[in-house]
């Protein structure tokens, strides 16, 4: 064990006496041997059969804190072996986090290995999951994306496409803060080679396309045409972020859309949409809709009261017209 590995060792164990307090009951301080990969991974079993939910989220970051410092065959063997998904979901995170800190996105071939070539569906999910919070969609890239988000979200276990939601979704709030141009292509990627109508309109409305390239606000273009409303309304959502470069193409596709389109949520999307491409700018063109279907001036009156505020950020926005018509 290095002077690094041990030091971290400490660092955790040093922990464990106020943890126990905060749980109201005793738990055994392990040995520094379990800060061999072998060891803890005993921990992180042991935690994830007996321990409270506080113990749990402890292990696992124990486990991750500690990787920084481990040999990271071990770990992928770790990752290659493990056959209990909630720990593979925790030794994959660790070489996750090794690979990240270490720069070497190589280091994730195991665990991406399993995420795709897997025959139990429930070890497939924990193997992309344990990806969550890691720039994945960049290494995917540097490992000659030999395994794509565009892959995953064909699993036909509605588990694993949940979790390609879960990652991007966070990649792009917590990692990027919604500034991406291939976590944008990405999810749009996905949303249309997903088949799943609840995880393209989840993509589509969650993921940021503030830094969408043209390519993906072309491909989000497209799936206007789509056959399923819940795929046109996501789209129409979603144009409503594109980059201010991209608006003009954008408003004429979601007015366009508008016009022709008799769904009404797609149309509600499109008036969304709208919206935030033009906020105070968006009223004159909002008024010129009126009558096209007059079930929907009720929902464009909302957003000219709402545009008539002046607010600044989206979200204000988003939330007073809410508010005038949810």
């Amino acid at each position: 064990m290095g002077p690094r590995m041990k030091k971290t060792c400490v660092l955790w164990l040093s922990l464990l006496p106020g943890l126990a307090l905060a749980q109201g009951a005793p738990i055994s301080i392990p040995a520094p041997a379990a800060c061999t990969v072998e060891g803890m991974l005993d921990e992180v079993r042991v935690a994830m059969k007996t321990g409270s939910p506080a113990y749990q989220r402890y292990a696992r970051l124990r486990l991750k804190e500690a990787a920084i410092a481990m040999p990271p065959e071990a770990l992928g063997r770790a990752v290659s072996q493990e056959r209990d998904p909630a720990v593979l979901e925790a030794v994959g995170a660790a070489l996750a986090t090794k690979a990240s800190n270490a720069q070497k996105p190589e280091l994730l071939q195991p665990l991406l290995s399993r995420a795709k070539q897997d025959v139990d569906p429930g070890l497939r999910a924990a193997a992309v999951r344990a990806l969550k919070g890691a720039p994945s969609v960049e290494f995917m890239a540097k490992n000659g994306d030999v395994v794509t988000y565009e892959q995953l979200v064909r699993d036909s276990a509605p588990e694993v496409r949940q979790a390609v939601v879960e990652n991007l979704v966070t990649e792009s709030a917590g990692i990027y803060f919604g500034h991406n141009a291939e976590l944008a292509e990405t999810a749009v990627k996905a949303a249309a080679a997903s088949g799943d109508p609840s995880v393209a309109t989840r993509l589509l409305g969650e993921v940021s396309m503030e830094a969408a390239s043209p390519e993906a606000v072309r491909q989000l273009t497209s799936q206007l045409r789509s056959e399923d409303p819940g795929m046109r309304a996501a789209a129409a959502k979603a144009l409503g972020g594109v980059p201010g470069t991209e608006s003009p193409g954008a408003r004429r596709s979601l007015t366009a859309l508008y016009r022709s389109d008799s769904d009404l949520a797609v149309r509600k999307s499109a008036l969304e949409g709208l919206a935030r491409l033009g906020q105070s700018s968006a009223r004159p063109l909002l008024e010129s809709l009126r009558g096209v279907d007059p079930r929907m001036d009720p929902e464009i009156d909302a957003w000219l009261g709402a545009l008539k505020l002046n607010l600044q950020e989206w979200h204000l926005l988003l939330r007073e017209k809410q508010r005038l018509r949810p």
